[in-house]
């Protein structure tokens, strides 16, 4: 399917990650994962400003009370955009909430976040997910992830997505709204060499999954029982992520990447010389997408502990 994709913002950023719409100021934000950033641009036109700078965001949520919530190096945080940010945990169960990916609220208002485990260099420990409730309450919802990345809900929240990037699968579970805690996991797509990374992800209004290709320069959508429905390729190799904006929620935002990596995790045939990113695209799709739920975690005690 041919259409117009549009630079929206053209940073050369590191790792451009976390894209969300805030219909409120009519704006997106994104961070660049690499860079120690939050950027912010109107939709309408203007420039992009940095919102907040200094701290790690990989992955961003709005926050029904205001600002941002995001996960990063240090744990969870949240920022009202007058103060520097709060932490909000960063450990559960006597787990260290380090290297937090991309995080998602449910429609309760909860936070889940994953952690990015793999190290290419080295043995290493696999990673969990973390859920956060409203009441400040923390809960490990799975274990054994290498590298936690997009995360969805179907539309009528009984399904969770997730995206185990170096296992190449994207998991679905029950998901059990009363409680946030997940069940029955199984392999809903098993992506290929070729296809690159799955990276993040997100859901539209019909259900259907998109999905980012690291590696792979381009974004797939499936519907809810895995089959690839629709394929958009960018001018990109190292797509990281969408999400869904603007008044009527059909243009889908994607982030991508100009950091080198020449992993072995690569397709086998990638060329390394290609452009990698940088840049985040504006793509009219013509499908509609949904808002993402809001957190409700900026009114609780902040819960840090060392040792």
């Amino acid at each position: 399917m041919e259409m117009y994709i549009e630079r929206f913002a053209d940073q050369g950023l590191s790792c451009g990650e976390g894209p969300i719409y805030d219909p409120a100021t009519t704006s997106l934000f994104w961070t660049d994962a690499g860079g120690a950033a939050i950027y912010r641009k109107p939709l309408a036109g203007g420039d992009v400003t940095v919102a907040l700078e200094g701290f790690h965001a990989a992955g961003l949520a709005l926050a029904a009370g205001g600002g941002l919530i995001f996960g990063g190096a240090s744990g969870f945080f949240h920022w009202s955009g007058g103060a520097p940010p709060t932490l909000l945990c960063n450990e559960v169960d006597g787990i260290r909430c380090t290297h937090i990916n991309d995080i998602i609220a449910d429609s309760r208002g909860r936070v889940l976040g994953g952690q990015e485990a793999f190290r290419e260099d080295g043995p290493y420990n696999p990673g969990f997910l973390f859920g956060i409730d409203p009441d400040g309450q923390h809960a490990i919802l799975e274990e054994g992830l290498h590298l936690s990345n997009g995360m969805g809900f179907c539309p009528a929240g009984h399904t969770f997505y997730l995206v185990d990037s170096i296992q190449r699968v994207l998991y679905a579970y029950d998901y059990r709204l009363e409680t946030g805690r997940l069940a029955n996991r199984r392999e809903l797509i098993r992506f290929g060499d070729d296809d690159g990374l799955p990276d993040g992800m997100t859901v539209d209004a019909q259900g259907f999954i998109w999905v980012a290709h690291w590696f792979g320069g381009r974004v797939s959508r499936f519907d809810d029982r895995g089959k690839r429905v629709q394929t958009i390729r960018l001018p990109a190799a190292q797509i990281s992520s969408v999400a869904f904006g603007g008044a009527d929620y059909e243009t889908l935002f994607v982030t991508s990447a100009a950091q080198y990596w020449e992993s072995s995790l690569a397709p086998q045939r990638h060329d390394f010389s290609t452009h990698r990113g940088g840049e985040v695209y504006r793509i009219a799709v013509g499908v509609q997408g949904k808002p993402e739920h809001q957190a409700k975690l900026g009114g609780q005690a902040v819960r840090e502990r060392h040792g």
